[in-house]
């Protein structure tokens, strides 16, 4: 494995997107509109997030997005229904309800769903 990847978990991966071109072991391409170091992260085909290092809120994604991924399908769904209930949400709703969403698009596409 190359040394610029840091395993989190088998779900969770983090390397410098800055880095991602070198990086053999991820299939990355870049989106034309959204520069590498504006992404926090990106899931991947086959089920994998792959968090940006070059992110400024790296850290936080990187504290609370494995206990999300401990969470059972039901409470997932759960807590997005209630943040997408929400109307004022504050930043940190706003960053949770994101990463909530990125979950769920993550275990759709691990199950290989569209």
């Amino acid at each position: 494995m190359n040394q610029n990847i840091e395993v989190i978990n088998k779900h969770l991966w983090a390397v410098k997107f800055s880095f991602l071109p070198f990086i053999s072991e991820i299939d990355y391409k870049p989106d034309s509109e959204i520069p590498a170091y504006e992404e926090f992260g990106r899931v991947t085909n086959d089920g994998l997030l792959i968090l940006n290092k070059d992110y400024p809120g790296y850290k936080i994604f990187k504290e609370w997005l494995p206990k999300l991924m401990k969470k059972k399908d039901k409470q997932l769904n759960k807590e997005i229904k209630a943040a997408q209930a929400l109307k004022n949400k504050t930043d940190w709703q706003t960053v949770y309800a994101a990463m909530l969403q990125v979950e769920a698009e993550r275990r759709k596409k691990e199950r290989g769903e569209k």
